[in-house]
Protein backbone atom coordinates (compact mmCIF):
# COMPACT_ATOMS: atom_id res chain seq x y z
CA UNK A 1 0.00 0.00 0.00
CA UNK A 2 2.97 2.44 1.02
CA UNK A 3 4.77 1.54 -2.51
CA UNK A 4 2.09 2.31 -4.54
CA UNK A 5 0.41 5.57 -2.73
CA UNK A 6 4.82 6.76 -2.96
CA UNK A 7 4.52 6.01 -6.48
CA UNK A 8 0.91 7.86 -7.35
CA UNK A 9 2.70 10.51 -5.47
CA UNK A 10 5.44 10.75 -7.95
CA UNK A 11 3.03 10.59 -10.99
CA UNK A 12 0.27 12.90 -9.38
CA UNK A 13 3.20 15.70 -8.93
CA UNK A 14 4.83 15.13 -11.98
CA UNK A 15 1.17 16.03 -13.31
CA UNK A 16 1.56 19.48 -11.41
CA UNK A 17 -0.62 18.66 -8.67
CA UNK A 18 1.84 19.29 -5.50
CA UNK A 19 -0.20 17.51 -2.40
CA UNK A 20 0.11 14.36 -4.03
CA UNK A 21 3.49 13.90 -2.16
CA UNK A 22 1.70 13.62 0.96
CA UNK A 23 0.34 10.47 -0.40
CA UNK A 24 3.01 8.36 0.42
CA UNK A 25 2.99 9.97 4.67
CA UNK A 26 -0.81 9.69 4.94
CA UNK A 27 -0.78 5.93 3.88
CA UNK A 28 1.75 5.02 5.71
CA UNK A 29 -0.41 7.10 8.68
CA UNK A 30 -3.05 4.82 8.32
CA UNK A 31 -1.01 1.70 7.75
CA UNK A 32 0.71 2.38 11.57
CA UNK A 33 -2.72 3.40 12.78
CA UNK A 34 -4.51 0.31 11.78
CA UNK A 35 -1.71 -2.23 12.94
CA UNK A 36 -1.78 0.05 16.48
CA UNK A 37 -5.38 -0.34 16.89
CA UNK A 38 -6.32 -3.67 15.76
CA UNK A 39 -3.42 -5.23 17.80
CA UNK A 40 -4.57 -3.31 20.96
CA UNK A 41 -8.44 -4.24 20.99
CA UNK A 42 -8.96 -7.33 18.59
CA UNK A 43 -8.30 -9.45 21.78
CA UNK A 44 -10.20 -8.14 24.22
CA UNK A 45 -13.01 -7.55 21.61
CA UNK A 46 -13.14 -11.40 20.68
CA UNK A 47 -13.14 -12.05 24.52
CA UNK A 48 -16.30 -10.03 24.95
CA UNK A 49 -17.67 -11.70 21.78
CA UNK A 50 -16.74 -15.30 23.42
CA UNK A 51 -14.55 -16.54 19.77
CA UNK A 52 -11.31 -16.47 21.95
CA UNK A 53 -9.74 -20.02 23.19
CA UNK A 54 -8.68 -20.42 27.06
CA UNK A 55 -5.85 -19.20 28.42
CA UNK A 56 -5.14 -22.09 30.30
CA UNK A 57 -2.98 -24.38 28.89
CA UNK A 58 -5.03 -27.75 27.49
CA UNK A 59 -3.82 -30.97 26.73
CA UNK A 60 -5.59 -33.46 23.73
CA UNK A 61 -5.73 -37.45 25.13
CA UNK A 62 -6.15 -39.21 21.94
CA UNK A 63 -7.72 -42.98 23.33
CA UNK A 64 -10.25 -43.57 26.18
CA UNK A 65 -9.22 -45.88 29.02
CA UNK A 66 -9.11 -45.54 32.71
CA UNK A 67 -6.07 -43.85 32.64
CA UNK A 68 -6.94 -41.52 30.24
CA UNK A 69 -9.88 -40.57 32.90
CA UNK A 70 -7.37 -40.69 35.73
CA UNK A 71 -4.92 -38.25 33.52
CA UNK A 72 -7.91 -35.97 32.88
CA UNK A 73 -9.93 -35.67 36.53
CA UNK A 74 -5.87 -34.67 37.84
CA UNK A 75 -5.34 -32.23 35.14
CA UNK A 76 -8.39 -30.63 35.93
CA UNK A 77 -7.77 -30.44 39.66
CA UNK A 78 -4.91 -27.78 37.81
CA UNK A 79 -7.09 -26.30 35.76
CA UNK A 80 -5.87 -27.64 32.78
CA UNK A 81 -8.58 -28.43 29.91
CA UNK A 82 -8.77 -31.24 28.17
CA UNK A 83 -10.45 -33.57 25.44
CA UNK A 84 -10.60 -37.05 25.07
CA UNK A 85 -11.05 -38.56 21.51
CA UNK A 86 -11.25 -42.46 20.58
CA UNK A 87 -12.85 -43.72 17.85
CA UNK A 88 -15.09 -46.02 19.85
CA UNK A 89 -18.03 -45.32 21.90
CA UNK A 90 -17.84 -47.28 24.45
CA UNK A 91 -14.48 -46.75 25.41
CA UNK A 92 -15.46 -42.81 26.46
CA UNK A 93 -18.54 -43.64 28.23
CA UNK A 94 -16.49 -43.57 31.83
CA UNK A 95 -15.31 -40.12 30.62
CA UNK A 96 -18.75 -39.10 29.39
CA UNK A 97 -19.91 -40.26 33.25
CA UNK A 98 -16.98 -38.33 34.95
CA UNK A 99 -18.11 -35.26 33.06
CA UNK A 100 -15.20 -35.29 30.78
CA UNK A 101 -15.03 -33.74 27.41
CA UNK A 102 -15.12 -36.23 24.76
CA UNK A 103 -14.95 -36.45 21.13
CA UNK A 104 -16.15 -39.56 19.24
CA UNK A 105 -14.66 -39.42 15.76
CA UNK A 106 -11.22 -39.93 13.88
CA UNK A 107 -9.37 -36.78 15.69
CA UNK A 108 -7.67 -37.31 11.92
CA UNK A 109 -10.53 -36.77 10.03
CA UNK A 110 -12.43 -33.93 8.16
CA UNK A 111 -15.23 -33.50 10.28
CA UNK A 112 -12.72 -33.44 13.96
CA UNK A 113 -10.90 -30.25 12.21
CA UNK A 114 -14.76 -28.71 12.29
CA UNK A 115 -16.06 -30.19 15.64
CA UNK A 116 -12.51 -29.75 17.76
CA UNK A 117 -11.00 -26.50 18.72
CA UNK A 118 -7.46 -27.91 18.13
CA UNK A 119 -6.12 -24.25 19.01
CA UNK A 120 -7.28 -24.91 22.65
CA UNK A 121 -4.73 -27.85 23.24
CA UNK A 122 -1.24 -27.00 23.16
CA UNK A 123 -0.15 -30.95 24.21
CA UNK A 124 -1.19 -34.21 22.61
CA UNK A 125 -0.92 -37.26 24.02
CA UNK A 126 -1.78 -40.60 21.62
CA UNK A 127 -2.84 -43.38 24.09
CA UNK A 128 -5.23 -45.76 22.13
CA UNK A 129 -5.01 -49.33 22.24
CA UNK A 130 -3.94 -49.28 19.14
CA UNK A 131 -0.02 -48.74 18.66
CA UNK A 132 0.04 -48.19 14.52
CA UNK A 133 -2.94 -45.72 14.70
CA UNK A 134 -1.21 -44.22 17.63
CA UNK A 135 1.79 -43.78 15.55
CA UNK A 136 0.13 -42.22 12.95
CA UNK A 137 -1.71 -39.24 15.20
CA UNK A 138 1.54 -38.60 16.21
CA UNK A 139 3.18 -38.30 13.14
CA UNK A 140 0.42 -36.57 11.51
CA UNK A 141 -0.18 -33.92 14.30
CA UNK A 142 4.22 -33.68 14.89
CA UNK A 143 4.15 -30.85 12.32
CA UNK A 144 1.38 -28.47 13.27
CA UNK A 145 2.11 -28.52 17.29
CA UNK A 146 6.01 -29.47 17.34
CA UNK A 147 6.90 -32.52 17.77
CA UNK A 148 8.38 -31.64 21.62
CA UNK A 149 4.38 -31.04 22.12
CA UNK A 150 3.19 -34.83 20.81
CA UNK A 151 3.72 -38.09 22.81
CA UNK A 152 2.78 -41.09 22.93
CA UNK A 153 2.65 -44.50 24.59
CA UNK A 154 5.12 -46.27 23.41
CA UNK A 155 4.70 -49.47 21.22
CA UNK A 156 4.17 -52.97 22.46
CA UNK A 157 6.78 -54.00 19.72
CA UNK A 158 10.00 -51.71 20.40
CA UNK A 159 12.96 -54.03 19.45
CA UNK A 160 14.92 -53.13 16.94
CA UNK A 161 13.52 -55.12 14.47
CA UNK A 162 10.48 -53.18 14.66
CA UNK A 163 11.97 -49.66 15.16
CA UNK A 164 10.56 -47.11 13.32
CA UNK A 165 12.41 -44.10 11.64
CA UNK A 166 12.46 -41.38 14.32
CA UNK A 167 10.37 -38.81 11.93
CA UNK A 168 7.31 -41.41 13.04
CA UNK A 169 5.30 -41.05 16.14
CA UNK A 170 6.05 -39.22 19.26
CA UNK A 171 7.60 -38.54 22.39
CA UNK A 172 8.02 -41.45 24.45
CA UNK A 173 7.23 -41.12 28.24
CA UNK A 174 10.27 -42.11 30.69
CA UNK A 175 10.09 -45.41 31.27
CA UNK A 176 8.19 -46.41 27.83
CA UNK A 177 5.21 -47.49 29.35
CA UNK A 178 2.54 -49.19 26.97
CA UNK A 179 -1.39 -49.14 26.88
CA UNK A 180 -1.68 -52.21 28.91
CA UNK A 181 0.88 -50.96 31.02
CA UNK A 182 -0.57 -48.13 32.38
CA UNK A 183 -4.26 -49.46 32.91
CA UNK A 184 -2.71 -52.49 34.50
CA UNK A 185 -1.22 -49.74 37.11
CA UNK A 186 -5.39 -48.50 37.36
CA UNK A 187 -6.65 -52.24 37.55
CA UNK A 188 -4.14 -52.22 40.38
CA UNK A 189 -5.48 -49.68 42.62
CA UNK A 190 -2.99 -46.56 41.22
CA UNK A 191 -4.25 -43.29 40.92
CA UNK A 192 -2.85 -40.25 39.19
CA UNK A 193 -2.98 -37.36 41.60
CA UNK A 194 -1.87 -34.04 41.22
CA UNK A 195 0.46 -31.80 43.96
CA UNK A 196 1.02 -27.94 43.57
CA UNK A 197 4.81 -27.42 45.40
CA UNK A 198 5.37 -23.92 47.33
CA UNK A 199 8.16 -22.81 49.11
CA UNK A 200 7.93 -25.34 51.65
CA UNK A 201 6.30 -27.86 49.94
CA UNK A 202 9.26 -28.70 47.55
CA UNK A 203 10.60 -31.87 45.40
CA UNK A 204 11.96 -33.10 48.38
CA UNK A 205 9.22 -33.15 50.62
CA UNK A 206 6.81 -34.64 47.86
CA UNK A 207 9.70 -37.50 47.17
CA UNK A 208 9.93 -38.08 50.78
CA UNK A 209 5.56 -38.22 51.11
CA UNK A 210 5.58 -40.27 48.02
CA UNK A 211 8.67 -42.33 47.81
CA UNK A 212 6.85 -44.42 45.19
CA UNK A 213 5.50 -42.46 42.87
CA UNK A 214 6.20 -42.22 39.46
CA UNK A 215 5.96 -38.74 37.49
CA UNK A 216 4.25 -38.21 34.66
CA UNK A 217 3.94 -34.53 33.93
CA UNK A 218 4.96 -31.11 35.60
CA UNK A 219 2.79 -28.03 34.72
CA UNK A 220 5.34 -24.71 34.71
CA UNK A 221 4.07 -21.46 34.15
CA UNK A 222 1.17 -22.81 32.07
CA UNK A 223 3.10 -24.85 30.11
CA UNK A 224 2.80 -28.86 29.99
CA UNK A 225 6.13 -30.56 30.36
CA UNK A 226 6.00 -34.62 30.17
CA UNK A 227 8.88 -36.99 31.81
CA UNK A 228 10.65 -38.40 28.52
CA UNK A 229 13.16 -40.61 28.18
CA UNK A 230 16.52 -39.97 29.42
CA UNK A 231 14.85 -36.37 31.13
CA UNK A 232 15.93 -35.60 34.66
CA UNK A 233 12.37 -34.70 36.40
CA UNK A 234 12.60 -31.30 38.37
CA UNK A 235 9.63 -29.32 39.30
CA UNK A 236 9.90 -25.42 41.13
CA UNK A 237 7.48 -24.00 43.51
CA UNK A 238 3.93 -23.32 42.13
CA UNK A 239 4.39 -25.97 39.38
CA UNK A 240 1.90 -28.68 39.58
CA UNK A 241 3.26 -32.52 39.45
CA UNK A 242 0.80 -35.15 38.49
CA UNK A 243 2.56 -38.51 38.96
CA UNK A 244 1.47 -41.81 39.67
CA UNK A 245 0.95 -42.80 43.22
CA UNK A 246 0.71 -46.34 44.87
CA UNK A 247 -2.74 -48.00 45.77
CA UNK A 248 -1.88 -47.02 50.05
CA UNK A 249 -1.07 -43.59 48.85
CA UNK A 250 -3.95 -42.66 46.34
CA UNK A 251 -6.40 -41.91 48.94
CA UNK A 252 -9.38 -43.85 47.04
CA UNK A 253 -11.65 -45.73 48.84
CA UNK A 254 -12.22 -49.34 48.65
CA UNK A 255 -15.07 -49.00 46.61
CA UNK A 256 -13.31 -46.71 44.62
CA UNK A 257 -10.41 -49.15 44.18
CA UNK A 258 -12.97 -51.83 43.44
CA UNK A 259 -14.40 -49.95 40.75
CA UNK A 260 -11.41 -48.27 38.96
CA UNK A 261 -9.47 -51.65 38.95
CA UNK A 262 -12.73 -53.35 37.49
CA UNK A 263 -12.90 -50.78 34.39
CA UNK A 264 -9.29 -50.72 33.79
CA UNK A 265 -8.86 -54.75 33.80
CA UNK A 266 -11.57 -54.89 31.65
CA UNK A 267 -10.18 -52.85 29.40
CA UNK A 268 -6.49 -54.69 29.73
CA UNK A 269 -8.17 -57.90 28.88
CA UNK A 270 -10.15 -56.34 25.39
CA UNK A 271 -6.64 -54.87 24.62
CA UNK A 272 -4.94 -58.30 24.54
CA UNK A 273 -7.99 -59.70 23.19
CA UNK A 274 -7.65 -57.21 20.43
CA UNK A 275 -3.90 -57.16 19.80
CA UNK A 276 -4.05 -60.85 19.69
CA UNK A 277 -6.70 -60.88 16.53
CA UNK A 278 -4.23 -57.83 15.20
CA UNK A 279 -1.38 -59.89 15.34
CA UNK A 280 -3.50 -62.84 13.21
CA UNK A 281 -4.42 -59.61 10.77
CA UNK A 282 -1.12 -58.43 10.30
CA UNK A 283 0.29 -62.20 9.71
CA UNK A 284 -2.19 -62.15 6.82
CA UNK A 285 -1.15 -58.64 5.39
CA UNK A 286 2.62 -60.14 5.52
CA UNK A 287 2.17 -62.82 3.65
CA UNK A 288 -0.32 -61.29 1.09
CA UNK A 289 0.31 -58.01 0.43
CA UNK A 290 4.29 -57.87 0.82
CA UNK A 291 4.99 -55.00 -0.98
CA UNK A 292 3.78 -52.55 1.33
CA UNK A 293 5.69 -50.11 2.87
CA UNK A 294 4.31 -49.81 7.46
CA UNK A 295 3.54 -45.95 6.06
CA UNK A 296 1.36 -47.53 3.40
CA UNK A 297 -0.37 -49.41 4.92
CA UNK A 298 -0.80 -47.07 8.04
CA UNK A 299 -2.26 -44.59 5.65
CA UNK A 300 -4.71 -47.01 3.84
CA UNK A 301 -6.03 -47.03 7.65
CA UNK A 302 -9.68 -47.41 6.55
CA UNK A 303 -9.24 -49.86 4.08
CA UNK A 304 -10.33 -53.33 5.21
CA UNK A 305 -8.46 -54.49 2.00
CA UNK A 306 -4.77 -53.95 3.94
CA UNK A 307 -4.79 -52.71 7.39
CA UNK A 308 -7.21 -52.75 10.19
CA UNK A 309 -6.68 -49.00 12.13
CA UNK A 310 -9.86 -49.92 13.95
CA UNK A 311 -11.38 -52.75 16.30
CA UNK A 312 -11.76 -55.86 14.39
CA UNK A 313 -14.11 -58.31 15.16
CA UNK A 314 -12.99 -60.98 12.78
CA UNK A 315 -9.82 -61.62 11.38
CA UNK A 316 -8.67 -64.02 8.68
CA UNK A 317 -8.12 -64.93 5.30
CA UNK A 318 -11.38 -64.16 4.10
CA UNK A 319 -11.46 -60.74 5.50
CA UNK A 320 -8.16 -59.32 3.51
CA UNK A 321 -7.51 -58.54 -0.16
CA UNK A 322 -4.63 -59.15 -2.44
CA UNK A 323 -3.15 -55.81 -4.01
Amino acid sequence: MVAVSGLFGEKLVEAGIPDGAALAPLAFIIVVATVIIHGFTLAPLARKLGLSGPERPGLLIVGGSPFAVSLAQALERADVGTLIADTNRQHLSHARQAGIPTYHGDILGEVAEHKVEFVAYSTVLVASDNDAYNTLVATDMGPDLGREHVWQLSRVREGSRHALPAQLGGQRLEGRPTFETVNQRIAEGWAIRSTRLTEEYDTKAWRTDRPNAIPILTISKGELCFVGEDMAFSAKSQDWIMAFVPPEQSGNSDEQQKRSAADATEIVNDNQSTQQSRSVYFTYRTELAPHLTFRQAVSRRQSSEYFSIGYPHQCGPSSVGVA
